[in-house]
């Protein structure tokens, strides 16, 4: 269930959204309901559903 970034076409307004597996809606901007939005390029975009959340078998442990 990611996370995806939009841009309206019309008033410029930037919004998350959390989009379900199967979801087939039509996003609406929150601040005017137009329609006419674009997928920004976000992290969860290009990046592999394997290397989301996950660290090497030999990974240090903590923070760095």
């Amino acid at each position: 269930m990611p996370i995806y970034e939009y841009q309206c076409e019309k008033c410029n307004h930037s919004f998350e959204k959390l989009i379900f597996l199967g979801d087939d809606e039509k996003i609406n901007c929150p601040m005017c309901g137009d329609n006419n939005v674009k997928k920004l390029l976000s992290a969860g975009s290009f990046m592999s559903s394997a290397g989301i959340g996950t660290c090497a078998a030999n990974a240090p442990k903590g923070f760095s």
